[in-house]
């Protein structure tokens, strides 16, 4: 029950009209790229000319988890061990987010870059502990700030148009899983995690 309060949480979200901003981004101007307001992400920078919509091929990128900000603090529930980025654990991560993207986006054309193929380029950029949130994965729904053991997961995607290599936009966001996740090589809550973003990525790209 508690799962699909939180994944109905993330489909609200995606549901909110996003704005482009009328000044381009000053750490992505120089791409021409305009901040958007009510992504349902932290940050979310796009082209006003990238045309996500039009898109019907996909070129889905492995995540990007060889270089992950991993501060070593010691968190309740886990041990130093538990912080360790393995290759079983890297495996792990990436084969649930093919899964995810791939039935995000199983509407879709598959292909390596090319003309009308969008280059989708995502990697995890931090995991460290954090507060938790109102849409904490794993633990029971508590207010914005509260005080418990969890561990903030940050990510970063980047769109590219696979003919010419243009950025078109970049999305950067961090959500919150209970700190026991850390435990365990392939948690349930880091899938509902990856799940989440992977759908609303397709949301934002497939305008639907």
């Amino acid at each position: 029950m508690k799962y699909t309060l939180i994944l109905l949480l993330f489909a609200l979200v995606a549901c909110t009209t996003p704005e482009m901003g009328d000044t381009a981004s000053g750490e992505f101007a120089a791409e021409g790229l305009y901040p958007i307001k009510h992504s349902g992400f932290a940050e979310a920078y796009a082209r006003r000319d990238a045309g996500l919509a039009s898109y019907r091929v996909v070129d889905i990128e492995a995540l990007g988890v060889s270089d992950i900000d991993i501060p070593n603090t010691a968190v309740a529930a886990t041990l130093k061990r538990d912080w360790q980025m393995t290759s079983q654990r890297q495996a792990a991560m990436q084969q649930t987010w093919a899964a995810a993207m791939a039935k995000a986006f199983s509407g879709y054309g598959q292909a390596v870059s090319g003309e009308g193929v969008l280059r989708i380029a995502s990697k995890l950029t931090r995991i460290a502990p954090g507060m938790s949130t109102a849409v904490t994965v794993g633990g029971a729904l508590q207010p914005a700030g509260s005080s418990r053991d969890a561990v903030q997961i940050s990510a970063e995607f980047r769109l590219y148009d696979g003919g010419d290599g243009n950025l078109l936009a970049v999305i950067r966001d961090s959500r919150t899983v209970t700190s026991v996740a850390m435990s365990r090589t392939s948690p349930v809550t880091m899938k509902l995690l990856l799940e989440s973003w992977a759908a609303l990525l397709h949301t934002r790209i497939s305008g639907k």
